[in-house]
């Protein structure tokens, strides 16, 4: 294995390895699992060489970099998980090995494995156990109550991110976590955008990529079909909190200079709930 370490002791990390050997996972992505261990989170991962699916990165410097950008930003006060570091095996043709971790604050925005009920295509995502009707009522809700203030925080802190050049993965909700303290996080950053890596040119400014994912702490259209387990009051309820979340987004980017032309194809193209 080869081992890089920024801001882990690597005895540390070692033993956060070790510990995974046998141990359940406590979440599985579509390509990853994660252990989570006291305050760290170990992730799998079998690309470690590769940025935004298919960039090659196979010296990892651009990696490396985006790791450095994503602790200057924590220390700034931008709420990010970062890396603090990984190892490989260096002969894997797109890097198998683990990425360390502080353990994000919360919950998953939403959970994308109790999610998937309501979409109608499904992903390998680890079953939670959860009923999704109890879960998707109840966690809208709660999101609904987050005060002005975090979903000011949240947008904020995403032109902070896009003004890097970062990629944030706002197509699975649980690349995002909440507190109720702590506010909005994210996590799962480990890659730019394709035209930092020259394969495209920047066609959008950070404010109009944030007028559309400042919007992910909302549900887009649902699934039909799942949606008839919900009763008439339950799916009014469900209406009226996402609604909620929708003006908090809104104010929350015109405050953040995000501008009412910017928001107008995104208000038109996303199908958001309610």
């Amino acid at each position: 294995m080869t081992e890089k370490y920024f801001y882990i002791e690597p005895e540390k990390a070692r033993a956060l390895l070790a510990q995974t050997q046998g141990m359940k996972a406590a979440k599985r992505g579509i390509d990853s699992h994660v252990y989570l261990i006291g305050e760290y989170a170990v992730l799998t991962t079998g690309r470690l060489k590769l940025r935004n699916v298919a960039t090659r990165d196979d010296d990892l410097a651009y990696l490396d970099e985006l790791i450095g950008t994503l602790m200057r930003l924590r220390e700034q006060g931008v709420a990010v998980v970062p890396i603090l570091g990984y190892c490989y095996d260096p002969d894997s043709e797109d890097g198998d090995g683990y990425i360390f971790q502080p353990r994000a604050k919360g919950e998953e925005l939403y959970d994308d494995a109790v999610m998937q009920a309501y979409k109608a295509r499904k992903c390998a995502y680890l079953s939670s156990g959860a009923d999704p009707k109890a879960y998707i009522l109840t966690r809208t809700n709660q999101i609904a109550q987050a005060p002005q203030a975090h979903f000011d925080k949240f947008i904020r802190d995403m032109l902070g991110l896009l003004d890097h050049d970062i990629l944030i993965d706002s197509n699975g909700k649980s690349n995002f976590f909440y507190d109720e303290k702590a506010g909005f996080q994210f996590i799962d950053l480990d890659s730019h955008m394709d035209y930092r890596y020259g394969l495209a040119e920047r066609t959008y400014s950070s404010g109009e990529i944030c007028a559309y994912d400042g919007f992910v702490p909302c549900h887009y259209a649902l699934d039909k079909k799942a949606l008839k387990k919900l009763g008439k009051q339950e799916l009014q309820q469900l209406a009226r909190d996402n609604q909620v979340i929708f003006e908090k987004c809104k104010a929350a980017m015109l405050r953040g200079g995000i501008t009412e032309a910017q928001l107008k194809k995104p208000l038109k193209t996303l199908k958001i709930f309610g």
